[in-house]
């Protein structure tokens, strides 16, 4: 489609040249960078166009800020009556950009589609009566609105305001003091989380807004929250000083700004009171009655000290990384030598030891035992820890293939924090673990509602859309999580069977190729193993290739695994997968339950094997799924599975 074309969209009539847009209610003039946006949006309908794109078309390269793009797209929403929360046109994809999600007809009818919310629009030539009893109207409506806003919901109607804490800026002139502010910003965001009517963003989400200078109405309409938290600490010793302001998003208007002077000993109490402060604001958009909301929080521990160095050791363990986590462990274990019974720095050691070997080359075994060992001390010294740790517990039991007890930890600890999304994600790939494709779909869209700007979180959903075989989806969702600046490389095995199923075997040779330089290991095998992907015909050259890996040691037994059922030796994938049995961190258990694997599923070994993984003993616990029975004896020979 051209500048120069005219075209529909939905019941409006697009005249670029012209530059009008004409509904049911009239026609509008568009401004030339507003219908330059909505013309880009068409050309690429269906597609996502980043702000860079549209910088680059648009305004041809010139450096501007991007309020200039969201106020096109503001603009663009009013006239065609569209909302960000709820889009039937534009469609916005929260740090990527936006896409036209309306069919569009060039010139002629209209593609039926919801109809345009009717809009007032300015006339010309009205009389001046009328004209005045329009302006009285209007002052009388908006005053209504106003009223509506501000006043507290009917009985039973509570609304659910949404609200975002943006990391608290480090003022102190000293950048070491950053794990303060951080770790500030995070107990706001818990004590926020457990009001009863406030959806609060997560906290990934809100950290990747870190240092941003967009907007709040930007950062509003991407999160899709109707307000901002903001604020500053400067922390010189024991001297604190906080300043805090909650902006309306929609409108841009401060709402609340204080400042809080306080000393250490008395940072608890100080948290208290911005919650207490913000809630208080809120209360016309939560509950009528909020009493039970009251947050009082006893403080964590008595030893300011290891409350320092718990948020010391927080700050290192969110930055995902082998030399951080070990330094977290260090921060952690000496907190724990000042305070033994301090309960967040025993659940966060043992989370710090079960994460480590996923970004090391650390034993799984090893780090899961030092977790458990870490909970059993604290819950010596005190019980609570036990029940503040069922989290880590669950993902312990999980990679040890512990089904029931990973289960019931899980659920436990989800009663307990439903808006936790690295719960939710957890549990996603815990369902589809045991089979439960749909269930793992559930929580992990749960997940990334909670926490809509999480790399981690959309890539767990994409692997999700890719068990229940919405492919496309999936493929979406992969993009997001990579431009959210989470690689293919998170999910790697996941996303090859994305691109083994959609044929893109060039994107697949580029990977494979990488993990055995990775590696160290010699490649031969992986171009006859495309090739015959390609054309079964050459399958006996892949088969002898795959051979030569194997014998080799030029082929992980988990590749091997996957090389052996993509080329149809159904009998020696089963081998390898009971060799796998030896080495759960390389048996991607969820992958017994894609469709590449239903010849597998098939064979009469296969019903030993969910025996050797313990799963039939959670499926006679929690049900069998629709493709898997019980149908004899009890030693695995008796399960028929497709």
């Amino acid at each position: 489609m051209s500048l120069e074309a005219d075209f529909q969209l939905g019941p409006w009539k697009v005249r670029p040249t012209l530059g009008t847009l004409t509904g049911p209610d009239g026609t509008v003039h568009l401004e030339p960078k507003v219908m330059g946006v909505l013309v880009y949006l068409a050309e690429r309908a269906g597609e996502v166009v980043t702000r860079e794109q549209f910088i680059e078309r648009v305004w041809n390269g010139r450096v501007v800020s991007d309020e200039a793009l969201s106020r096109c797209i503001s603009l663009l929403r009013t006239e065609l009556g569209d909302s960000s929360r709820e889009p039937r046109y534009i469609q916005t994809l929260p740090k990527i950009g936006y896409r036209l999600i309306t069919p569009l007809a060039s010139g002629g009818e209209a593609i039926p589609t919801v109809a345009a919310v009717p809009r007032a629009r300015r006339g010309r030539g009205i009389r001046a009566l009328i004209y005045a009893g329009m302006v009285l109207f209007v002052a009388a409506l908006a005053w209504a609105v106003l009223r509506v806003r501000d006043a507290p919901p009917a009985d039973g109607a509570a609304q659910r305001a949404a609200i975002v804490v943006l990391p608290f800026a480090n003022v102190s002139g000293d950048p070491n003091n950053q794990y303060f502010s951080d770790g500030l910003t995070e107990e706001l965001i818990d004590r926020l989380a457990r009001v009863t009517g406030l959806q609060v963003v997560a906290r990934t989400s809100a950290f990747s807004l870190k240092d941003s200078h967009e907007d709040v109405r930007a950062i509003g309409e991407r999160l899709g929250v109707d307000y901002v938290l903001e604020g500053s600490v400067r922390k010189e010793g024991d001297r604190i000083r906080i300043t805090a302001q909650l902006v309306d998003a929609d409108r841009g208007f401060h709402i609340w700004s204080e400042r809080f002077d306080s000393t250490l000993p008395d940072i608890f109490t100080v948290q208290d009171d911005i919650a207490n402060a913000i809630v208080t604001q809120l209360q016309p958009r939560l509950a009528a009655d909020r009493s039970a909301d009251v947050i009082s929080t006893a403080p964590p521990t008595k030893v300011i000290a290891a409350y320092e160095l718990l948020l010391r050791g927080r700050h290192q363990l969110e930055q995902r990384d082998e030399t951080p986590i070990r330094r977290s462990i260090d921060l952690f274990r000496q907190a724990l030598a000042l305070d033994p019974g301090f309960i967040d720095a025993n659940c966060e050691l043992a989370r710090a030891y079960a994460l480590l070997p996923y970004y090391s080359y650390e034993d799984q075994e090893e780090m899961f035992d030092l977790a458990v060992a870490t909970i059993d001390r604290g819950a010596a010294v005190n019980p609570l820890v036990r029940v503040a740790a069922q989290d880590t517990l669950a993902f312990i039991h999980f990679g040890r293939w512990q089904w029931i007890e990973a289960a019931e930890g899980f659920r436990r600890a989800l009663a307990e924090r439903p808006e936790d999304p690295n719960l939710q994600q957890w549990y996603s790939q815990f369902l589809a673990s045991v089979g439960d494709a749909g269930g793992s779909l559930q929580h992990a869209q749960l997940a990334r509602k909670l926490d809509i700007l999480s790399p981690v979180v959309n890539d767990r959903l994409a692997v999700a859309y890719l068990w229940t075989n919405d492919d496309e989806r999936a493929r979406n969702q992969f993009a997001t999580a990579n431009e959210l600046g989470t690689g293919p490389g998170a999910n790697r095995e996941a996303y090859l069977v994305l691109l083994l199923r959609q044929g893109d075997y060039a994107r697949a040779r580029e990977i494979l190729m990488g993990l055995q330089k990775l590696f160290a290991r010699a490649d031969e095998w992986v171009d006859p193993f495309l090739a015959a992907l390609k054309d079964p015909t050459l399958r006996p050259a892949a088969i002898a290739a795959v051979e030569r890996a194997t014998q080799e040691h030029a082929i992980s037994p988990k590749y091997q695994f996957g090389a052996w059922l993509y080329l149809g030796q159904t009998g020696r994938a089963m081998d390898v997968a009971f060799q796998l049995l030896e080495e759960p961190a390389a048996f991607d258990v969820e992958f017994l339950f894609a469709r590449e694997t239903a010849a597998l599923r098939a064979h009469p070994r296969f019903g030993e094997l969910i025996t050797a993984l313990n799963l039939d003993r959670y499926w006679d616990r929690f049900g069998w799924p629709s493709w898997c029975a019980r149908q004899g004896k009890d030693d695995g020979k008796g399960i028929k599975c497709r």
